[in-house]
């Protein structure tokens, strides 16, 4: 018996956002163009796979930058710690600040906001590198909340200014807001959640209403992905995969259509491998 071959429909926004793809090419240039050794403070992206192939070209992960006197630090793109950042530009390396500009954006303006006399809050969580970096551009009072009982929980004196991680989902960004609108009086509304996160959540979305199963690739450890597989599973059935090592006939067993994405971490070559395994099992 003929078997029907399984039709993939991909989404227009899996893989690489904007500021990891910059943060890449500045990677892969540097052994060449600039003092080695080559380091990155933290892993660049949340997506083991991509920074183990950045390895293999000589490009080291670490933890304890203010440590490195020779060579070139390229700054992830979640940025670092005010004060961290202000240690390293005192060391006679050389320095690539790949933050993403979404992620300056915002750090810019927790600053400017906590001189203007605003306590901060972020929607987001409280243990992810970004998150951590907004942290430290606050001058005045600042909290973290992922959910309606941590803002219930707040105890932040007015006025208040809240922003968010660039790659929080807007459904929950919207819900924290209202309960915060509730709770506080005086109080400015930021959503810095990047355009590329929400038009890739959008998406996700949508795909997943017309297909029988999905897959979204990409790191473990990385939020963005995490929230694309929590967003995909209200709708079918969603596998998080970093490799085609994950994927067994099992996941595809009856589907006639299955639909992928990949969080802002997901290189497309890694996308089009697990593409080619998934028509070939």
């Amino acid at each position: 018996m003929k078997k029907n071959k399984l039709k993939i429909e991909i989404a227009d926004k899996a893989g690489f956002c904007y500021g990891v793809k910059k943060a890449v090419e500045h990677a892969e240039k540097a052994p060449e163009t600039r003092q080695r050794p080559i380091y990155t403070v933290g892993p660049l992206m949340h997506n083991k796979i991509e920074v183990n192939r950045l390895a293999d070209m000589g490009i080291k992960t670490i933890d304890n930058p203010e440590s490195v006197r020779k060579g070139t630090l390229i700054i992830r793109t979640h940025g670092l710690p005010k004060e961290l950042m202000q240690k390293i530009k005192k060391n006679t390396v050389e320095l690539i600040d790949a933050t993403c500009p979404f992620v300056k954006r915002v750090q810019n303006l927790i600053e400017k906001l906590t001189q203007e006399g605003y306590n901060i809050v972020i929607i987001g969580e409280k243990d992810h590198p970004e998150t951590i970096g907004l942290v430290s551009y606050a001058s005045k009072q600042v909290k973290v909340v992922n959910s309606v009982s941590g803002v219930k929980k707040l105890k932040l004196p007015e006025p208040v200014a809240v922003v968010s991680q660039t790659t929080q989902s807007a459904e929950k960004f919207d819900t924290l807001v209202r309960e915060l609108s509730k709770k506080y009086k005086s109080i400015k509304i930021f959503n810095t959640i990047c355009s590329a996160s929400n038009e890739r959540q959008e998406e996700a979305a949508n795909l997943a209403k017309k297909v029988d199963v999905m897959f979204v690739i990409g790191g473990k450890n990385s939020g963005n992905t995490t929230r694309l597989k929590d967003i995909c599973s209200k709708y079918v059935a969603t596998y998080h995969v970093e490799s085609e090592k994950e994927i067994t006939k099992k996941h595809l067993k009856g589907v006639k259509v299955a639909g992928i994405t990949a969080g802002a971490s997901t290189p497309t070559w890694l996308i089009k491998s697990i593409i080619k395994y998934m028509q070939q099992i």
